[in-house]
């Protein structure tokens, strides 16, 4: 019967400040090691950082045979607007993944797209040329004397 009390006295007091500080050092964590936003996750130190969805840039480059070009993922996606959606755009910025990139840059090299890019890479497909897309999500960083943009992920390249 002590026990029982005993427990339910730690439920009482002690658990739901023990599970707020497992959610806290996750966030912390998941911010730190796997480029989570600040504000998601939890949200503890959003109001310390310039880190937010919105200021975050998915850098797409096409490299082809002969030159390579940058392109801007929300201006592509305003111009197809069935290439991708902006929740899938916010979703893949503010939690990045290899795996996640991989995926727009299939697509983005996909024949049945209307984007520009799978326009571009199907003209060279039919020059002999094959293309290549080069993805990475940057964050903008704040040093306390410049501001400036960093990536958080590796460059991940995909081929047709």
């Amino acid at each position: 019967m002590m026990l029982k009390q005993s427990l339910l006295n730690f439920l009482k007091t002690g658990a739901i400040p023990l599970l707020l500080t497992g959610v806290a050092l996750r966030q912390i964590l998941l911010v730190h090691t796997d480029g989570l936003s600040p504000w998601h996750g939890g949200g503890f130190g959003m109001f310390a950082s310039i880190d937010r969805d919105e200021r975050r840039v998915i850098k797409t480059q096409l490299i082809d045979c002969s030159h390579q070009q940058e392109f801007i993922l929300p201006v592509l996606m305003a111009e197809s607007p069935n290439f991708l959606r902006a929740e899938t755009y916010t979703h893949v910025s503010t939690f990045p993944t290899n795996h996640q990139l991989r995926r727009i840059g299939q697509r983005l090299l996909s024949t049945d797209s209307q984007n520009p890019i799978a326009k571009l890479h199907q003209a060279n497909h039919e020059k002999g040329c094959d293309a290549k897309v080069q993805l990475q999500v940057w964050r903008l960083v704040y040093d306390g004397k410049t501001i400036s943009y960093e990536p958080i992920t590796e460059l991940v390249e995909v081929q047709p």
